[in-house]
């Protein structure tokens, strides 16, 4: 499978991997079901598509992280991402077919179409650059 379905259009995996121009995809993640979302597509390992979104040969790392103030108190944790040009699509595809409780589900998707947007993808899975929404 080189492709995925969004929701609103259908992806190629090609095109994100285009759209991020060699370099890994980093966020920070302060959501819980946005988190549970990430945590249930990357623990799934090898999947039925014979694929992976956690290689740490590629670069890939999910930890916990810490928002904290600059007198050092924690604001809330956090769980920080770095995801590889061959995993990000995998990634995507994932929190696209969670098959978890709705609002994971849906925290998923809506996570997956955040991405695709900061990658410079329309709400119809269109690369059209990030100047094109406004990003640049």
């Amino acid at each position: 499978m080189f492709k995925f379905h969004t929701g609103s259009g259908t992806v190629k995996y090609k095109a994100v991997q285009k759209a991020m121009n060699g370099e890994p995809y980093t966020m920070s993640l302060t959501d819980t079901n946005e988190i549970r979302a990430v945590i249930s597509a990357v623990n799934q390992g090898i999947d039925s598509h014979l694929e992976a979104c956690f290689c740490p040969d590629l670069g890939d790392s999910y930890g916990n992280g810490a928002r904290t103030l600059a007198d050092g108190r924690v604001l809330c944790g956090c769980l920080d991402c770095v995801v590889s040009v061959a995993s990000l699509p995998v990634l995507l595809r994932r929190l696209c077919e969670l098959d978890t409780a709705e609002e994971i589900a849906d925290a998923g998707m809506t996570l997956a179409g955040d991405i695709l947007l900061t990658l410079g993808f329309d709400e119809f899975g269109r690369f059209v650059g990030r100047e094109a929404l406004g990003l640049d």
